[in-house]
């Protein structure tokens, strides 16, 4: 029992954790481009797969099992506010975990020897997916993104963008002007392309929000396979540690198994 608990309320702590790291990185207009943005995100992740895998792999009981994956949840609305849409991606989360959990209980049961790395590459994938949704919802809704749609024009950090191109395209001209005439004619030129976009985009404004929520998700479900696999080896060092402190122990038992003829 005390086990059993300890581990649900070592996964609220990883869920707490993570959903705070990620609220700064759903904000932020560089995501991917500064490592002290995602890197915390990205390893709360992985820590947070291998708890909630090994819960789903320990945890007998599917009532404990459900217990964690909702604690997984809980801490987003705190962080991220509530609407009804937040709770259809809670929702989705509870499903897919439930599909995670087949999976993995599966794997365990149906395995004549206990190999951590192939139960939770069975599962993780699930177990990730519906989290990931989660963050594109956070991302779709949040205020950068939907005072673009109002507004009627790309966000501003869109200009940082159109500045980095434009770099590499003219870089070399530049360099041969003058610092301040440089700088204005870098300024002029991103100002121009800025104002031609959103008048280019304006009539379809109204579904930048979803298009960029939609985007972020596929590109994060693209990369969700080293995603896994951070779970699938952090999950593993968390066994491994828990078969040497004696709280899990692995025990030999006869399995009547069934043979196929023709």
């Amino acid at each position: 029992m005390y086990k059993r608990l300890a581990l649900i309320i070592i996964v609220g702590i990883a869920s707490i954790i993570f959903w705070s790291w990620v609220g700064p990185w759903v904000a932020s207009p560089t995501k991917f481009a500064q490592e002290s943005v995602w890197l915390k995100p990205l390893l709360s992740l992985g820590v947070l797969t291998a708890l909630l895998g090994l819960a789903f792999m320990l945890l007998k009981n599917i009532l404990w099992r459900i217990v964690a994956s909702v604690i997984t949840g809980l801490p987003f609305f705190v962080i991220f506010g509530f609407n009804k849409f937040y709770l259809l991606a809670f929702g989705s989360l509870i499903l897919l975990h439930l599909y995670a959990m087949k999976n993995i209980r599966a794997e365990v049961e149906q395995r004549t020897e206990i190999d951590i790395r192939i139960i939770m590459r069975r599962g993780l994938g699930m177990v990730i997916m519906p989290i990931l949704i989660m963050v594109s919802f956070a991302f779709f809704f949040s205020p950068n993104v939907q005072a673009s749609a109002k507004d009627n024009q790309l966000p501003p950090t869109f200009k940082q963008v159109i500045r980095t191109v434009m770099a590499g395209f003219l870089g070399g001209e530049l360099e041969e002007l003058p610092p301040e005439e440089r700088e204005q004619t870098e300024t002029a030129i991103v100002e121009e392309v800025f104002n031609r976009f959103n008048d280019f985009l304006g009539p379809y404004f109204k579904y930048f929000p979803p298009i960029l929520a939609f985007g972020l998700f596929l590109i994060l479900q693209g990369l969700s396979i080293a995603f896994v696999w951070l779970g699938v080896g952090i999950s593993a060092l968390l066994f491994l540690v828990l078969k040497r402190s004696g709280l899990v122990r692995i025990e030999l038992v006869r399995k009547d198994a069934e043979k196929l003829q023709f």
